[in-house]
């Protein structure tokens, strides 16, 4: 059987082409049909995929702005570049958007427009910060489940789960503006006495009018009771721009800046795509404005729009659209931020960590304002938490006998670490720690490590072998149950320092300590991943159906598949479905196949561009000729020590729990050896080599283990972890 593109195939689907590759037959309905030998399956998987997708209300991110399915549509309506039998459409919308990459980090990449009819149910995800998004239900996520990263369908996602976002976006590249002199000459009065110039004034003038004030259709005013100095600034940049504001002040004290100007008016719209109206919509590219002006936009807007009090940023809209841009506004500047919906209004905070990042990088629009607020404290934020594998976490502890010994002179106590309560509560049933008392477990657990390898502490082997023994967890039970003595020659050793079994002891505390050692180290760096700069997570909070209006969209990244999405700055999804592991692994070999070369592509437009030839293809090997070969190939000699190298190889995939969360299955040393004698055979020789075996190692394996998160991070393939361990074994 050949089957192209088998990772878009249904699950049904692949479940029928399993039964074929595991079973050796077909069942259609009650009837089962044995597959006539020799049978084998080759099969495709394109790395292009439509699968995961949005709502046509959602927004994504493409070319430095935020557009819905809708508004993607209206763009390429007449740029539709392939569509199938099931009616999926691909579109070129020449567009790019920040994709997740190998190495966990998000990176530019070209993206494709692509719709498809859906009339099943749609999944509404709301998270805790105030996140939402409706997807499809085979869309997947990236999320958190206890600990572990994996990707998740939407609808196999549980209230336990936490979505992995980026934690800021990458520097975003300016937006090409329309020039002054084009923007007048598109004008129906082109009476402008100055140009606009494109930066920070501009950036707190358009926030004013956006914020506190209004457009007409022949003014443009603002408001400011609060911050007269602000609106003095209002003034004097106004003035820059060659107009003189009418201002006046209420009974009340609140002062007006009024500028009398249909061409203003008309100039914002033409060159800054800026409207008036009741809501005030921020223009969804001002999210590319470059990055002072990007702070000086969220310090004017959020300003004027917002109360402070107690660390905490309360910014209230109308508009959704407006919440959405500024949500991710403040995601490039790292600063995470908590949306509610109230029936009337929206509101976004930004409190604990957030809000002092808030004040001291971006600032406030008056310093006296934050005058007696202290910038310098250290605060948590309720959402900044950490799932954890409880296993993980205790064992950590327990390595090291932190929550024992505590009898011991001079052994500080686990109540008394920072981090302790956190801890406590994970030991208890909760699964999330928070972000502080982590990295506060993690660096205290390193300086702990650090004294054990400290080359003085091997003396207390000798010279206090009770407090190596707690140092690394082990009590006198535990050794006298695993080395088979008696207590009470433990206890000899500890307090007279000699006993009959000294030196099995002694042995016996050596080995563990390298064991014990190394395991912390790994949970050390297990914790560190999960700690990573780059993203948080979010606890889903909320997950409801709806029915679909019968069409959705996504974007599709080649090779990387994934790209940013979701209201509020809702983090990476997914839109490959890719053949699960447990399929995969039947495949023999996977072969990693590019686009072909210059020369191969002109010789192929050569033969199929011509007249079609009539010949039938010739027959190379008979079904007899196969069979003849398979039992060829399992009678090549292969000597007793390769084969030991090759499962060696197989099962060192299974003991690098550093880079891989999955190894290989027995499955793979008996595809590796009947490979390497097939080679051998194709080669010309009666006996396996080891090149063989090496050679063969990685289309064997690289199918067959799973790359952990942190390899994913270091941007190591399979074939990098298959390299590494062919040259520790041999």
């Amino acid at each position: 059987i050949l089957a192209d593109e088998i990772n878009r195939a249904t699950p049904k689907t692949q479940s029928a082409l399993l039964e074929a590759m595991q079973e050796k037959q077909v069942t259609v309905g009650n009837n089962t049909f044995l597959l006539e030998k020799p049978f084998f399956v080759l099969a495709t998987q394109n790395p292009i995929e439509q699968e995961g997708s949005l709502a046509l209300n959602q927004s994504v991110f493409v070319n430095g702005e935020l557009k819905t399915g809708k508004e993607l549509l209206e763009m390429c309506k007449d740029n539709c570049i392939a569509e199938d039998d099931k009616g999926i459409r691909l579109y070129d919308i020449k567009a790019w958007t920040f994709a997740l990459n190998d190495s966990g980090r998000l990176e530019k990449r070209k993206s494709f427009l692509y719709t498809l009819p859906y009339k099943d149910e749609m999944i509404n995800i709301t998270t805790k910060t105030g996140k939402k998004i409706t997807v499809t239900k085979n869309h997947p996520f990236l999320v958190n489940d206890r600990g572990i990263i994996k990707w998740k369908k939407a609808e196999e996602l549980t209230k336990e789960d936490y979505l992995v976002n980026p934690a800021c976006l990458p520097e975003i590249e300016p937006i090409n503006i329309m020039l002054h002199e084009q923007a007048i000459s598109l004008m129906k009065q082109k009476t402008i006495p100055k140009e606009i110039f494109f930066d920070e004034d501009f950036a707190f003038w358009i926030a004013f009018v956006l914020s506190d004030g209004s457009i007409g259709e022949k003014y443009i005013e603002a408001v400011q009771k609060n911050y007269p100095k602000a609106l003095d600034r209002f003034v004097k940049i106004s003035e820059k721009y060659g107009f003189k504001p009418k201002i006046r002040i209420d009974k009340k004290g609140c002062g007006y800046a009024r500028i009398y100007s249909k061409p203003l008016v008309e100039y914002l719209k033409i060159r800054f795509k800026v409207h008036g109206g009741k809501d005030k919509e921020i223009p969804s590219w001002f999210l590319s404005f470059p990055r002072p002006m990007n702070k000086e936009f969220l310090k004017t807007f959020i300003s004027l729009e917002s109360s402070l009090r107690d660390n905490r940023i309360v910014f209230t809209q109308k508009s959704f659209n407006n919440i959405n841009l500024i949500s991710y506004m403040l995601l490039r500047e790292g600063i995470i931020s908590w949306i509610r919906h109230d029936g009337r209004v929206y509101r976004l905070k930004i409190q604990g960590k957030d809000a002092i990042t808030f004040l001291n990088n971006i600032g406030w629009i008056s310093e006296e304002k934050i005058i007696g607020f202290d910038l310098k404290r250290k605060v948590k934020s309720s959402f900044r938490v950490v799932p954890v594998d409880k296993r993980n976490i205790t064992k950590l502890v327990s390595l090291l006998g932190l929550d024992s010994f505590h009898t011991l002179k001079g052994r500080k106590k686990l109540i008394d670490r920072d981090w302790y309560g956190s801890y406590k509560g994970v030991k208890e049933g909760e699964i999330a720690m928070s972000v502080d008392s982590l990295q506060k477990m993690a660096q205290d657990v390193e300086n702990e490590i650090k004294i054990r390898k400290d080359p003085n502490f091997m003396d207390n082997i000798k010279k206090n072998p009770r407090l190596f023994a707690a140092s690394i967890g082990l009590s006198i039970t535990e050794i006298a149950e695993q080395i088979n003595i008696s207590k009470n020659q433990i206890w000899n050793f500890y307090s007279k320092g000699v006993c009959l079994q000294e030196t099995k002891i002694v042995s016996f505390l050596r080995e563990q300590f390298s064991l014990c050692i190394s395991e912390a180290e790994r949970l050390v760096e297990y914790c560190k991943q999960l700690l990573s700069r780059d993203i948080f997570y979010d606890k889903i909070k909320k997950i409801e159906y709806e029915q679909s209006d019968g069409y959705a969209f996504g974007l599709t990244v080649p090779e990387l598949q994934n790209y940013i999405a979701g209201f509020g700055g809702c983090g990476i999804n997914h839109n490959t479905y890719p053949l699960p592991e447990a399929q995969v692994d039947r495949f023999l070999f996977k072969i990693n196949i590019t686009y072909p070369s210059y020369e191969e592509e002109m010789e192929i437009v050569e033969k199929y561009t011509k007249s079609v030839s009539e010949d039938k293809p010739k027959v190379l090997l008979s079904a007899n000729g196969i069979k003849v070969l398979q039992e060829l190939v399992r009678q090549v000699p292969i000597a007793e020590d390769i084969k030991r190298k090759a499962v060696s190889i197989v099962t060192a995939t299974r003991m690098n729990k550093t880079l891989i969360q999955y190894g290989a299955s027995p499955r793979a040393s008996i595809g590796l050896i009947l490979a390497a004698k097939a080679r051998a055979i194709v080669d010309g020789r009666k006996f396996v080599s080891i090149k063989d075996i090496r050679e063969m190692a990685y289309p064997v394996l690289r199918h067959r283990i799973v790359v952990n998160f942190e390899a994913e991070r270091e941007g190591k393939t399979p074939d990098d972890i298959i390299k590494a361990i062919i040259d520790k074994v041999g």
